[in-house]
């Protein structure tokens, strides 16, 4: 019994048991300083992100003064044609200035960047001097718009003229094609495939595709364009799924 008694008093005593407890609190109070400097530095002391002397509104305005290449380079659209379609998308009224601030240029600037260059919104964000938040809306917004403009664009003449006087006159194609309106192709069109999809989106060059099917008049404007169907898709089966939606 005095044995235990004292083997206890040993334990308790022990030097190494009190410096690992000593170790112990002061990594927690380590940590618990560390805590609270992140807190007080990502709440209290912030530090603006967007500090670039060129804001997006300059950025745009001077690409599409500058040299027509460059243009063509960053957004992949020459900006002569830029230009027209923000006209259009203003006198549409699609697409209007956000509090004066953000011009229907930049905001269709955000949309061909980011695909031009997949480009992330972070990227986006510190390249426009705009909030994440800010780079969301505009995109969305701005891809809308482009997406009414293009219904509003492509589809079918009512006011179609007759067959051109190529077809007419020549023996080979007339009276064979009196009733034709125009073209119709596929073709795969480079894309971004979906998180965990890519796999069916691989064309038979082992490319990421899309597959879409065109069609378009004998003014080669396209008045019809079905898309989103992976580039593993046969044209038969997009064949069907076109003529489906087209009733």
């Amino acid at each position: 019994m005095a044995d235990t008694d004292s083997n206890r008093d040993s334990v308790m005593t022990d030097p190494d048991s009190n410096d690992y407890d000593s170790e112990v609190e002061l990594e927690i109070a380590t940590a618990y300083v560390q805590l609270c400097i992140e807190y007080v530095q990502k709440y209290y002391m912030k530090r603006p992100m967007c500090t670039s002397i060129l804001s997006g509104r300059s950025y745009v305005i001077e690409v599409l003064e500058g040299n027509p290449q460059v243009c063509y380079n960053i957004f992949r659209m020459d900006k002569t044609i830029l230009r027209h379609l923000c006209n259009e998308l203003k006198r549409l009224h699609l697409l209007e200035e956000d509090t004066g601030i953000v011009l229907v240029e930049e905001a269709i600037g955000i949309v061909l960047y980011i695909v031009k260059h997949n480009a992330d919104y972070q990227l986006t964000t510190n390249r426009f001097q705009h909030s994440l938040k800010t780079i969301q809306r505009l995109f969305w917004r701005a891809l809308r718009a482009i997406h009414a403009l293009g219904c509003l664009i492509i589809r079918p003449d009512a006011n179609a003229a007759d067959l051109p006087h190529s077809l007419l006159g020549n023996e080979k194609y007339y009276p064979w094609f009196k009733k034709c309106v125009g073209a119709i192709d596929g073709m795969h069109i480079s894309a971004s495939a979906p998180f965990g999809r890519t796999t069916a989106f691989i064309d038979r060059r082992s490319d990421i595709t899309q597959n879409a099917i065109c069609a378009c008049n004998f003014d080669i404007r396209f008045t019809y364009v079905h898309s989103g169907w992976e580039g593993s898709a046969n044209d038969s089966r997009v064949m069907q799924d076109t003529l489906r939606h087209a009733e």
